[in-house]
């Protein structure tokens, strides 16, 4: 890996895959489909034009434009933060690497312990505030102490921050960590103003392309170009952000004109239907996006390694893809799929229903019922993959009592918030960019966005061990035994990776995707349909 991040130097962190690959790592012709990369690749547009609002159809609308309580992430909140924020650095969906954006340059001379930032001159915020270095070390140390997603990793890790002199702000970590920059892609780099906390009342102030101009809650957020944005004015007048029903709904909504981007998330025939309409756009892989989460905490069935293990070799990936997509889905028991650069050669835990019910019964032999409660959204496609659940462990022996969410709200209250769930069908949701912050907060220990409760010391070092590695084949050789010690605990259940396109009009060019699936538009713009 190279060291530095500057105007002509990046942080190399693998080698993402892109449209023009004829096959995935593992040959499968429906992996190689769905490689992340960009889509239908645009030619020359020409000039670029100013004005217009660009409608955008996410999956979920930013309650808060505060950067502690709404994730980073594509389609459902990054976003909109971005709009108004920016980011210190940009990941480069392409080449794999970390790139400056409101940032001037991030470099590491010691092997990754020590960062230093160095700031463009002369970047304001839109109250006309400079973003200096003490104005991005109080917008990290605000985003920790409110627990914005990722702090817990920062705060294990990084030591102390010093706003060095104006433009400079060095970060002291307590072990190399070489893709440190990642958190810096995402909320932590995500600057808000000192001015936005006046006592309980927050505004968004940043120094992005954006300013926020109207929200209606479960309706629409529309931002307007910020005129003094340091990488110019943008050419969109405005930018607007609406939640349809789902991805066939944002699909519809597009081939209508009624979008001009459209988020088409986790549904494979959809996803098709627009890149086969000609769709420019970029297309993604979440690593593990779909899996069953077992509850590991005290009292709950899942408590007893027996019971984890019966559920995994239970599970069949391929049929429950059969059922739910017809097969043209991404099915795998595996934590990074075959379209990952983070793939490894141990297999997940494979399918074996006598395994499942030997353990099953020595569990029952010590006292447990057989019984779960299984909390699945009430969608076609998640009810689909629920019912190919429950049939599979019921024929192993379990006694699965399906409990169907009327929305994904009632998903969060009870699994995510209150924990109250035997297994759930969701996500575990590695992304390429960040592995290091996807398998900490899904995995360790001592983090409050570890869902299943699952909590083993030897897997914290493992994943540890993974943040300190220098370089891609040291990664690799340590998710190798994370993806090990998983098959042997099974701290839940992957089925399968989730794909997701962002499709737009062949009239709209500039958009630029980064870390998560979050598309950029401060370069945006719309010619002539």
């Amino acid at each position: 890996m190279a060291v530095a991040l500057s105007a002509a130097g990046v942080l190399l962190v693998g080698c993402a895959s892109t449209d023009n690959d004829t096959s995935s790592p593992g040959g499968d012709s429906t992996a190689s489909a769905a490689l992340t990369g960009m889509v239908n690749p645009q030619s020359d547009p020409g000039p670029a034009v100013a004005g217009g609002t660009l409608t955008y159809g996410v999956q979920v609308l930013a309650a808060t434009l505060d950067p502690t309580k709404t994730a980073a992430r594509g389609g459902s909140g990054g976003e909109a933060l971005a709009a108004v924020y920016d980011v210190l650095v940009s990941y480069d969906t392409t080449s794999g690497d970390f790139q400056p954006k409101l940032a001037k340059s991030l470099e590491t001379n010691d092997g990754g312990t020590t960062w230093t930032l160095k700031l463009r001159d002369g970047v304001t915020f839109s109250d006309g505030t400079p973003v200096d270095a003490n104005a991005v070390v109080a917008s990290i140390h605000r985003y920790n102490a409110g627990k914005g997603n990722g702090a817990e990793l920062w705060v294990a890790s990084v030591t102390s921050m010093d706003a060095v002199d104006a433009s400079t702000a060095v970060f002291h970590l307590n072990a190399p960590w070489m893709r440190f920059p990642s958190m810096l892609a995402l909320g932590h780099g995500m600057i808000v103003a000192p001015s936005s906390q006046q006592g309980d009342k927050f505004t968004a102030i940043g120094a992005g392309p954006f300013t926020e101009d109207l929200f209606t809650p479960s309706v629409e957020r529309v931002f307007k170009a910020n005129p003094a944005y340091y990488g110019g004015a943008p050419k969109l007048e405005k930018l607007r952000m609406v939640a349809l029903n789902g991805p066939q709904a944002n699909l519809e909504s597009l081939n209508s004109g009624q979008l001009d981007v459209a988020y088409i998330r986790g549904l494979t025939s959809a996803i098709n239907s627009a890149k086969s309409a000609g769709y420019p756009g970029y297309m993604d892989v979440l690593n593990a996006g779909s899996a069953e989460i077992i509850n590991n905490r005290e009292g709950r069935p899942g408590s007893d390694v027996r019971v984890r293990q019966a559920i995994g070799y239970a599970l069949d990936p391929e049929l429950i893809d059969q059922r739910a997509e017809n097969g043209e889905g991404l099915p795998g028991s595996e934590l990074f799929g075959k379209t990952s650069q983070w793939h490894v050669d141990t297999p997940g835990i494979a399918y074996d229903s006598a395994k499942a019910k030997e353990l099953l019964t020595q569990a029952k032999a010590d006292g447990y019922n057989g019984k779960l409660n299984y909390i699945v959204l009430s969608e076609p496609k998640d009810h689909a993959i629920g019912l190919a659940v429950q049939s599979l462990l019921q024929a192993v022996g379990f006694e699965v009592n399906l409990i169907l969410a009327n929305n994904a709200g009632d998903i969060v209250q009870n699994v995510y918030v209150k924990n109250d769930f035997d297994l759930a069908h969701a996500g575990i949701g590695l992304y390429e960019s960040i592995p290091d912050l996807g398998l900490f907060s899904t995995t360790n220990s001592t983090s409050k966005s570890n869902t299943a409760g699952y909590a083993n010391p030897a897997m914290d070092q493992l994943i540890a061990e993974l943040q300190q590695t220098k370089d891609n084949a040291s990664a690799l050789a340590v998710i190798s035994k994370i993806q090990t010690l998983w098959n042997e605990t099974v701290p839940s259940a992957p089925v399968g990776g989730l794909s997701s396109f962002w499709a737009w009009q062949k009239n709209v060019h500039g958009v630029v995707p980064t870390a998560t699936g979050i598309m950029l538009f401060d370069q945006a713009w719309m010619g002539a349909k």
